[in-house]
């Protein structure tokens, strides 16, 4: 696509949003029809029973995504000029791959959106931005560590992108509503809002907080969805979808009307990824749309963290696979603002980071885990189940600092055993004998 930004007619952008809501149009077709600037050329052609005289249709059609019959069908109940009326009628901003109000951060993405839809405050997009994702079957510990990663996110001015599903997603953006609300991070984590309250017994009618309306300066909540904006998809979060429309801003692709495809959800988390300036994955299986979207970051060259996690959690593998393969161990928000250019160094080892870098995500203090944990191991190798039997501390926790105490050289794991380098154990009998 050309980089020059040129202004669209009314026809051309109402045979977009039109064309994107016929069977066997995806991302990649609409983007060829804006390229050739003959979108209301091809809209005449499906709504005839023509579509196999159009290129892209043809395509379509050659690779059985579609029939002629479907698309004429479909193209039928549509009225071009009256479904981008409706849109704006709805406050539903309707943007075009290279036209003045297109959001910069994907206008020269790989595969950027042809036709992208907002519903909230798209300026939302301008400051620093970090996706959190995470799997929908989250653990209590991963939901609590998704909304504080958040909310500390929001106080440092970083907004932060996620999928609106169940689970990381839900906790990571009702702490950014939180935090927009309040100005300051939730004190616990807010369960996701439903049914007219906002996390943590916050009234949907009320303004939310001191001042009420946007707090300055905090970053905001922005969602990509894989439905039409009028879609509260999932409906437990119908609720947390308005709110951040006050707060903040959902996308979509999709035009209204239409729900959500399987083959959708994908094609969301390229858009997700291409807005964020880091990705950040909190809890994931091995496979599953996390690992789509940490696909389609790694193609934009984003920085990628995850968190640790207890090693034989389903929950945890596919962040522990991450780091295996170079993913950056996220310790606390430090590591996020560092990975977007927004902090210090991070090389600095856990036991020498200083009271005023913070705690970690999990709520307690690393360092008195980790002196904990070498403690325990000075007696001798263990394995997992008798370090965790004889620490007493949340699971995820310990995991996590026998990584950081690994990667620093204090300990040397052997299969499913832990045991103190030589160095560390020198220290220790010389600190025994004292």
């Amino acid at each position: 696509m050309s980089e020059e930004v040129v202004s669209q007619p009314l026809e051309h952008t109402a045979a977009l949003v039109a064309l994107a809501c016929l069977p066997g149009v995806g991302p990649g077709s609409l983007r060829r029809w804006v390229q050739a600037q003959n979108a209301t050329e091809a809209w005449e052609l499906a709504s005839s029973g023509r579509a196999s005289k159009d290129e892209v249709l043809a395509l379509s059609l050659q690779r059985n995504l579609t029939t002629n019959h479907k698309i004429t069908e479909a193209a039928r109940h549509i009225d071009p000029l009256a479904l981008l009326e409706r849109h704006r009628t709805l406050g539903i901003g309707v943007h075009i791959l290279g036209t003045a109000g297109y959001p910069q951060r994907l206008a020269h993405d790989p595969s950027p959106p042809a036709v992208l839809f907002s519903n909230g405050d798209i300026s939302a997009l301008d400051a620093p931005m970090v996706a959190i994702v995470g799997t929908r079957n989250a653990t209590r510990l991963g939901c609590d560590t998704a909304a504080r990663l958040a909310g500390e996110l929001s106080m440092a001015g970083v907004s932060v992108a996620s999928g609106l599903a169940l689970g990381i997603d839900g906790a990571a953006h009702s702490a950014l509503v939180w935090a927009n609300a309040n100005g300051q991070p939730p004190a616990a984590p807010p369960s996701a809002p439903h049914d007219g309250q906002l996390g943590n017994g916050v009234d949907e009618g009320s303004d939310g907080g001191p001042g009420g309306g946007l707090a300055s300066g905090i970053g905001r909540p922005v969602a990509v969805v894989a439905a039409g904006l009028d879609c509260r998809y999932p409906r437990a979060h119908r609720r947390l979808h308005d709110q951040i429309v006050e707060r903040g801003v959902v996308l979509s692709e999709v035009p209204l009307g239409m729900g959500p495809s399987k083959w959708r959800f994908p094609a969301r988390n390229r858009i997700l990824a291409g807005l964020a300036d880091a990705l950040v994955v909190v809890e994931s299986r091995s496979s599953g749309g996390s690992m789509l979207t940490v696909a389609e970051a790694l193609r934009r060259d984003r920085p990628i963290l995850a968190v640790p996690g207890h090693p034989t959690s389903p929950s945890s593998a596919g962040t522990l696979d991450l780091i295996c393969d170079g993913a950056t161990p996220l310790r606390d928000v430090e590591d996020v603002l560092v990975a977007i250019g927004m902090g210090g160094s991070s090389s600095r080892p856990l036991h020498e980071r200083s009271s005023s870098d913070g705690e970690d995500l999990l709520g307690e203090s690393q360092d008195e885990v980790a002196s904990e944990l070498l403690g325990v191991l000075a007696a001798g190798a263990l394995t997992l189940s008798e370090v965790l039997s004889r620490v007493d501390s949340d699971r995820g926790l310990v995991a996590q600092a026998l990584l950081e105490l690994e990667l620093s050289g204090k300990i040397v794991a052997t299969g499913s055993w832990y045991e103190l380098s030589t160095g560390a154990a020198r220290a220790s009998s010389r600190g025994a004998r004292r």
